[in-house]
């Protein structure tokens, strides 16, 4: 069983110039002005985590916060590197530099941007996109600018990707995005809005319906090739990674089981930490969720071995460790 823990997801700061409608950290008030994971903290839970499992990681997604902003990035990344780890950054961008990006490139370190639009001469995409992210036109302009500082430096798909995180005021956006990366050679990750809380207090307040998601799903397929037997969730045409193979680590030291969900399962300060997570009920549900077991649209759906339901930190805040993953779209476009 140990050997099934792969990845890790580090929450390096909770420091971020931005306040974005539908970030897991700013609906739970843990963005701050100060304050940030130690080097020595860091390093710990490679260790830990290595001494589990019997291997080093496969790799280590780096988030915040803001991840730019850490102190200690560049040493990390080539500790990272030098453990056979590979580093993944998920960043807004607006604190790189033609240095830094360059450095990063030299390093092969996968980089994932955000962008919400796709068109920044177009008046009510800029407006959107900084309402998304309680900025201004200013705002906007240097995450464009960011754009073109990875791509000056050599930065392409899939070393680099943009992620569009879908609310309603995004949805009808999503083609020209598209459109955009494709123009660029940039990755894509265009991602149904989790909540580990569930899917009340107002999520379909930000959040687009399953009903309303078939027209986006519709232009994603359309513009990418793929067709409806492609379809998988939560980022429309994959599932995610982090299932049951990976453990979220947060800046106070609590473990989770991913960046969304709310359950703390153990902390870094308690005697054997990754196992007391690795062995807690929910990731054992997880690990043993089937098709038989796991409520509809999934129990009958045909690519339930793909997909697995999901984001799973979404259905545990709403329904519990078997429910189904009820904001599929799949169902509505038959």
């Amino acid at each position: 069983m140990n050997k099934q823990l792969r990845y890790g997801i580090l929450e390096v700061t909770r420091r971020c110039q931005l306040r974005c409608e539908g970030c897991y950290m700013w609906r739970r008030n843990e963005l701050e002005t100060h304050g940030e994971m130690s080097l020595e903290q860091a390093i710990r839970v490679l260790d830990a985590c290595r001494d589990f499992a019997g291997r080093e990681l496969e790799s280590m997604d780096i988030l915040g916060g803001e991840p730019l902003l850490w102190s200690h990035l560049k040493e990390y990344i080539e500790i990272l590197l030098a453990r056979g780890i590979k580093p993944w950054i998920f960043t807004n961008m607006l604190a790189v530099t033609s240095e830094l990006a360059r450095w990063l490139f030299e390093r092969q370190v996968y980089v994932t941007g955000k962008l919400n639009i796709g068109n920044l001469v177009d008046d009510l995409q800029v407006v959107i996109q900084a309402e998304l992210i309680h900025g201004n036109y200013s705002t906007v302009a240097k995450m464009f600018a960011a754009i073109d500082v990875f791509h000056a430096v050599g930065y392409r798909n899939p070393m680099f990707r943009l992620e569009n995180l879908i609310r309603r005021l995004n949805r009808p956006f999503v083609r020209d995005y598209l459109l955009f990366c494709k123009s660029r050679d940039i990755g894509v990750d265009v991602e149904i809005m989790a909540c580990g809380e569930g899917t009340g207090d107002g999520y379909f307040h930000v959040a687009p319906t399953p009903q309303e998601l078939t027209l986006l799903v519709r232009d994603v397929l359309e513009e990418m090739g793929g067709q409806q037997t492609d379809l998988l969730m939560p980022h429309i045409l994959s599932a995610c990674r982090f299932f049951d193979s990976g453990l979220y680590f947060a800046m106070d030291g609590h473990i989770r089981a991913c960046s969304n969900s709310k359950y703390n399962l153990a902390n870094m300060n308690d005697m054997n930490p990754i196992a007391t997570a690795w062995d807690s009920t929910l990731l054992a549900n997880r690990r043993c969720l089937t098709q038989e077991n796991v409520a509809e649209p999934c129990h009958s759906c045909d690519r339930f071995d793909r997909c697995r339901g999901g984001c799973r930190a979404t259905v545990e805040g709403d329904q519990g460790s078997f429910g189904g993953y009820t904001l599929c779209p799949l169902p509505h476009l038959k």
